[in-house]
């Protein structure tokens, strides 16, 4: 294996462990605990249906509206130049470049997420900043996914960004199982193995992973003034579900960048053997 591929590699298992031994729930949890028992049965699943609708509408047609809020063209130009790089000067460099790349607009998402999240939480607004919320957690993946330059236009690429979503969000005693499933996608997705999926019913499964997640957080932040903690709660989904992208999309490329230097190493040995036949 490539020197560089495999340190990097090594470097991003450690920091998945990191990402899957942290606990599930907010940093709220205390308080979210206490209001548990009050939620109303019917809130669970009109997030449920908030969120589903949520990513229908935005995969359908709200990523044009999302695209005004970044320079797609410019990111996907960074990534070639980066990765040009990577295939013929510099690896460590030019990864390092990309990975710069993927957490730029990080820290803007999160302002935005953060500012939302309270300001419809101080007027007693649970619901209706879901859309908006979905937008911008998209936007940061998307940002990423063209940073290591994959396409989230195409249908099979939305998909994976929902397995991923759904994995970052998981129950503690499902975070093995729903990681298992993304590097199962990333292997076949290396190997160009056809994937079979049905999207509508992976946004309904990362729609409720998303409902699970944050149902007691909505509860209180459709309380006025209380409904305030929305804003840190938001930056904190935002947050987890970008840096668990950023080490799946780094792997991603990676272990296709490995393929691609076997491969070229088993045509240059058949040109050798090929040669020596002949001799």
């Amino acid at each position: 294996m490539d020197k560089v591929i495999e340190k990097n590699l090594k470097k991003l298992l450690k920091q998945e462990e990191k990402l899957m031994q942290k606990p599930g729930g907010t940093f709220m949890k205390p308080l979210t605990d206490k209001v548990e028992d009050k939620i109303p049965q019917e809130l669970y699943s009109k997030l449920q249906q908030a969120f589903y609708m949520g990513f229908k509408t935005i995969f359908e047609k709200g990523n044009g509206i999302i695209e005004k809020t970044y320079d797609r063209d410019q990111l996907m130009l960074e990534h070639e130049v980066y990765d040009a790089s990577f295939e013929k000067l510099n690896k460590k460099k030019s990864l390092k470049g990309i990975n710069k790349l993927a957490s730029k607009g990080n820290l803007k998402n999160m302002g935005i997420t953060a500012v939302e999240g309270t300001g419809l939480g101080l007027l007693g607004v649970g619901l209706p900043d879901i859309p908006v919320f979905i937008g911008v957690v998209l936007k940061s993946v998307y940002e990423i996914s063209l940073s290591y330059g994959y396409d989230y236009r195409e249908e099979n690429e939305q998909y994976f960004i929902l397995k991923l979503i759904e994995a970052a969000l998981a129950a503690d005693e499902l975070k093995t199982e729903r990681n298992d499933e993304v590097d199962k996608l990333i292997g076949f997705f290396v190997d160009g193995t056809p994937i079979g999926y049905d999207i509508d019913l992976q946004m309904r499964n990362t729609a409720d992973s998303f409902a699970a997640d944050m149902v007691c957080i909505k509860f209180i932040q459709g309380l006025p003034i209380v409904g305030a903690i929305g804003g840190p709660a938001n930056v904190l989904y935002c947050k987890k579900i970008s840096d668990y992208a950023k080490v799946k999309y780094q792997k991603r490329y990676l272990l296709e960048k490995q393929k691609r230097v076997e491969q070229n190493e088993q045509i240059m040995q058949e040109k050798a053997r090929q040669y020596m036949q002949n001799q």
